[in-house]
């Protein structure tokens, strides 16, 4: 290959030569493999080969030393990936649009982002239709907390899974499944949302927070659809005699019923549809008495509401009060001290950040695992040297 570049700088006649159209023609990339570039602050090995389905890594060159420092343990540290996969041929056509294949990048960096619990960023494509494309980099220069969970090298304690590219065959048939399209739907739209919180969690944790909540709203949907009920029969027995039996029993009814569907409600059922003692004995905290409770998760759960409520209706700022901290606490170690009491209050019984986003991550996975059949089979413990 050299040789023949080298040749190049000074040609002479060859029989053999072929014309550079030929030549041109065998390098140009099929419009049927599409490549997009991925990355996480986190590090993995091996890599995930499926028949249409290939994601591996991208090594920085060996004289790159700036690219090969973030392959260290920092604030710096990013390890990228290529996601290349085969699409559909189609008839090209005037009028005919060109499919743009980046979205598939978002749809792996999410889903692996809730299956790890690690960050992860989309950087676009790289060959895209048969034409080449130039990625996104500018994450590449950002810098993370490396002793924050979604940061670290180490398995996430909730939901444990190595961080192994190979784990992706527990995604793979969840994005190739046609079992259960709104359920579907609703699972990725949340992971885009749980991979922007992450995304954000360092330099802006309102959002991040807001994130996290309309990733619970998206799964409380796709549980209890909007106009749906959240009765056991015998409450909707209840409901129907007061309706039939009091004077004003229309009003009554309307009112209870207006209650107890409201989106908050969904939202804290949802959680607690889905959360079950695991999820109390794998937290991140220094200490146990910084993590979830079972007896107080679910008025917790129903503050976090409240916050995101109370900062979109009066842009009251929490940022300060959730924001992650070395203790990777889930929950509020004291009252908070501010003015407004009710906020106070809120703020006593909201999770922090790191909490919300371990209860969001497990109320993704357990809903995929429920209507998708996510295998969420723990790893092998490790092995022991006698």
């Amino acid at each position: 290959m050299i040789l023949r570049w080298r040749e190049r700088l000074h040609p002479e006649p060859r029989e053999d030569d072929v014309t550079d159209s030929k030549v041109a023609e065998g390098l140009r990339p099929s419009n049927r493999v599409q490549r997009v570039l991925i990355s996480s602050t986190s590090w993995f090995i091996g890599e995930f080969a499926g028949d249409d389905l290939l994601i591996t890594h991208a090594w920085p060159s060996l004289g790159n030393r700036a690219a090969r420092q973030r392959m260290l343990a920092d604030r710096n540290a990013r390890g990228a990936f290529v996601a290349a996969f085969l699409t559909d041929d189609y008839e090209k056509a005037p009028g005919v649009v060109v499919p743009q294949y980046a979205g598939y990048g978002e749809m792996f960096a999410a889903g692996m982002s809730v299956l790890f619990g690690k960050r992860f960023d989309a950087h676009g494509s790289l060959q895209n239709d048969g034409i080449f494309n130039l990625p996104d980099l500018s994450a590449f220069s950002t810098f993370t907390d490396p002793e924050l969970p979604q940061n670290n090298h180490r398995p996430r304690k909730t939901l444990p899974v190595l961080l192994n590219l190979e784990e992706v065959t527990r995604l793979y048939p969840v994005w190739t499944g046609t079992r259960d399209i709104p359920a579907l739907h609703a699972f990725d739209a949340a992971c885009r949302f749980y991979m922007r919180a992450l995304q954000s969690s360092e330099h802006d944790p309102e959002q991040a927070y807001l994130h996290l909540i309309t990733a619970g709203e998206i799964i409380s949907e796709a549980q209890y659809p909007a106009g749906g009920r959240l009765l056991d029969p015998d409450l909707e027995d209840l409901l129907q005699r007061i309706e039939k039996d009091l004077p004003d029993g229309k009003a009554a009814g309307s009112a209870l019923r207006k209650r107890l569907f409201e989106i908050k409600r969904r939202f804290v059922t949802t959680f607690m549809d889905y959360i079950d003692q695991p999820f109390f004995e794998g937290g991140e905290a220094e200490a146990a008495f910084w993590c979830f409770q079972p007896d107080r998760f679910k008025a917790s759960i129903g503050a976090a509401y409240d916050l995101r409520s109370r900062f979109v209706h009066t842009g009251q700022s929490f940022a300060g009060w959730v924001e992650p901290s070395h203790r990777l606490n889930d929950v509020q170690g004291g009252q908070p001290i501010v003015n407004d009491k009710d906020l106070r209050k809120i703020l006593e019984r909201a999770p922090t950040l790191l909490g919300l986003e371990r209860a969001t991550r497990y109320l993704i996975l357990r809903f995929g695992q429920a209507r998708l059949g996510l295998d969420l089979t723990p790893p092998p413990p490790p092995e022991t040297t006698a």
